[in-house]
């Protein structure tokens, strides 16, 4: 079976990302590993603005409108750790609902390149399927700088979705 490994963080890039690695799972009979790892530094500004904040519950939204309003620095563990699994939750879903075979991965904590290629690694996945970009927008380059040092160091294919 075909391992594909899609790193997801509640980009529009990542959601598109999904549906190509669904496509690939489908036509290769293969199987989703999906993998987040925690959005550390982000603040409240930043998770609001995440393509997925519609999923968000309100309690939730109620404590990241407060933290923008008292102007607060990056959002606690707990926060991260919430959101991280509301992203991992989507996405499972939408892979389920596209009927591909999937596992979803624990919730990684520390640099994302590094963490994302230990579990390419650990996997043994035969492709890697990301956005180009995710949290952080960069209009200096075409790739974010995790997919660019990702796609650098890995050596599996390696497929970039915009």
């Amino acid at each position: 079976m075909h391992k594909i490994l899609i790193p997801v963080d509640g980009s529009i890039h990542s959601m598109k990302a999904l549906r190509i690695a669904s496509d690939l799972a489908a036509k290769y009979q293969g199987r989703l590993y999906i993998c987040h790892v925690l959005l550390r530094g982000k603040d409240a500004n930043d998770l609001m603005a995440l393509d997925i904040s519609s999923q968000f519950d309100k309690p939730l939204h109620q404590i990241l409108n407060k933290a923008i309003s008292a102007n607060l620095g990056p959002a606690p563990d707990k926060i991260l750790h919430k959101i991280g699994q509301i992203i991992l939750d989507h996405f499972a879903e939408k892979a389920s609902s596209h009927g591909i075979a999937f596992e979803t991965m624990d919730i990684l904590d520390g640099k994302p390149a590094d963490e994302i290629l230990k579990v390419l690694e650990e996997i043994e996945a035969g492709t890697i399927v990301m956005g180009t970009r995710g949290v952080t927008h960069s209009e200096s380059s075409t790739f974010g700088s995790v997919s660019q040092e990702i796609f650098n160091r890995a050596n599996c294919t390696c497929i970039s979705v915009k």
